[in-house]
């Protein structure tokens, strides 16, 4: 199948496969297997969920990470995201070209699907694999969208979108048209609202593997979120919140006592009877080790003691000091790392006494505390602050032992200086009594909301933003944050002494990359880049 990816830009994405993957996709388009049973239909939507993971790569992308240059572990994967390259270096299972391959691989099994069942006179007995076959292809959609096109607004009736394949490819060579982000956004929202009716846990013998009810709300909450249809937005989070959120959320007061080697936080956070743990996979993929775990590997480029000690993990807040924070921060100075233990490294031995196999790393994909504060900040967002502050205090009393007032959480990010990329002092620039230094209030430029800026809104989503930062610290969320709200990513040099250095880069809330680009593959088949 090398030839492949000089045949069609679909086919590209799609069917080049590596050797663990299923037989039955070997043969896919042209010999393809028969789905002659509802059971063959139902299991094929096993390979409607990508084995990779975009966490790396959207970390490295975001304000997250800074450069170490006196520290020389690193490769040269790392180098380039780090750089903001548009064509790094593709080996690994954790690159662009991976992502891409993979989520329109898991699209071709959902239209697969799709097309049984209409063979089949779409019966009762099958509208819940449908519905399942809709919300995957529409999550794979929108994982595509979030890392190679721009994010949805004023300009999306013109910015580029992506195929959206709704049909199994069948022809050699076919014409594709990426069309606009508008066009795009529109057919994800109409598999969405086609597939919620329909899902049906009872078809499933794991659950959390799958777009279950709540999985499935949670991802209509977090795309309406994108697409700024903030009513949709609370309306599918309310659901899967019920009328007590507090009784679903993570119990993250009983992290306190547990170990802070590799396995007991990550395991913990991956439980599938976790009811926060709303969809959950461990896709092959290094990021276990390479990014936010106390490993060696990767220590030039990462998430370090800057960064936690003014923006995220270490950072003040309306809740005080880390220290009021229930889940206890893990930091080595010889890794340069700092970082809540929750992503899991996993290995698949396919060979024990040589003990080789394939990496894991466990990725929940949505939780209900995300969720949660998804509808916090829908609700700021249509200026019901005060539904907003209940969801916020219910997420702030569990997540630390603080209870911060209304009035004291504006007051706070009122009060908090904007962010500066490294600390400047009086005598640097000639100014008496003026000092700016890093902090989470970064200035917004959001390329779709309305925000009042100055005021009880303005701070309030500072907030929210602030929790989210560390909440998902090392999920690779924080970059679809950046592009919604059209924040500022610096590309800092850091030394020895946690000082800021060297700026190398920026890329501000106009710059086309932030919709990454296209694997070089798939524009040598024909697929236009996009604008640099």
């Amino acid at each position: 199948m090398k030839n492949i990816l000089k045949i069609s830009l679909i086919l590209a994405s799609i069917f080049i496969l590596i050797p663990s993957c299923d037989d039955y996709l070997d043969t896919l388009p042209d010999n393809r297997a028969e789905l002659d049973t509802e059971d063959k239909i139902v299991k094929l939507l096993v390979s409607a969920y990508p084995n990779a993971t975009s966490a790396m790569l959207c970390e490295y992308w975001s304000d997250n990470w800074d450069s170490h240059d006196w520290n020389l572990n690193y490769n040269n994967y790392m180098e380039d995201l780090w750089n903001l390259k548009d064509q790094p270096n593709r080996s690994g299972n954790d690159t662009h070209f991976r992502s891409w391959e993979y989520c329109y691989r898991s699209i071709a099994s959902c239209n697969e699907a799709l097309k049984a069942i209409e063979e089949r006179g779409n019966p009762a007995s099958l509208q819940a694999a449908k519905a399942e076959a809709l919300i995957a292809r529409a999550w794979n959609h929108f994982e595509l969208a979030t890392l190679f096109c721009l994010p949805y607004g004023e300009t999306s009736s013109t910015d580029l979108g992506l195929p959206y394949m709704t049909e199994p490819e069948t022809t050699v060579k076919p014409p594709y048209v990426r069309g606009t982000v508008e066009e795009f956004y529109l057919q994800l929202s109409k598999d969405i609202e086609a597939a919620l009716p329909n899902i049906d846990n009872s078809i499933y013998t794991q659950p959390k593997f799958h777009f279950n009810t709540s999985a499935a709300y949670a991802f209509a909450t977090k795309f309406y979120m994108a697409y700024g249809k903030f009513d949709k937005a609370i309306e599918y989070a309310s659901k899967v919140l019920g009328n007590n959120p507090a009784q679903v959320l993570r119990n993250w007061k009983a992290t306190i006592n547990m170990s802070m080697d590799n396995t007991e936080q990550p395991n913990a956070y991956m439980a599938k009877n976790n009811p926060a743990t709303l969809l959950m996979s461990y896709p092959t993929s290094g990021w276990s080790t390479s990014g936010p775990n106390n490993y060696s590997t990767g220590n030039k480029y990462s998430h370090s003691l800057l960064v936690a000690k003014y923006e995220t993990l270490q950072s003040q807040g309306p809740w005080g000091n880390q220290n009021n924070i229930y889940v206890r921060t893990w930091w080595n100075s010889n890794t340069n790392k700092i970082f809540h233990k929750k992503v899991g490294y996993y290995f698949e031995y396919t060979d024990p006494v040589a003990r080789t196999g394939f990496q894991h790393t466990g990725i929940v994909q949505f939780t209900t505390d995300e969720v949660l504060l998804y509808r916090a900040e829908a609700y700021i967002l249509t200026k019901q602050y005060s539904k907003a502050y209940d969801d916020l205090t219910t997420f702030i009393t569990n997540y630390t032992n603080s209870r911060p007032a209304y009035d004291d959480i504006l007051k706070f990010y009122r009060d908090m200086p904007y962010y500066h990329y490294k600390e400047v002092y009086e005598d640097e620039i000639g100014l008496i009594g003026l000092k700016q230094y890093p902090t989470p209030k970064k200035t917004l430029h959001p390329p779709l909301y309305k925000i009042e800026l100055g005021t009880d809104q303005e701070w309030l989503i500072h907030y929210v933003l602030h929790l989210r930062r560390i909440l998902l610290m090392g999920e690779g969320q924080r970059w679809l944050d950046i592009k919604r709200y059209g924040i500022t990513v610096h590309r800092r040099v850091v030394d020895k002494g946690h000082r800021v250095v060297d700026l190398k880069d920026s890329m501000d809330y106009l710059d086309k990359r932030r919709a990454m680009q296209i694997p070089q593959e798939i524009i040598n088949a024909g697929c236009p880049a996009n604008p640099r």
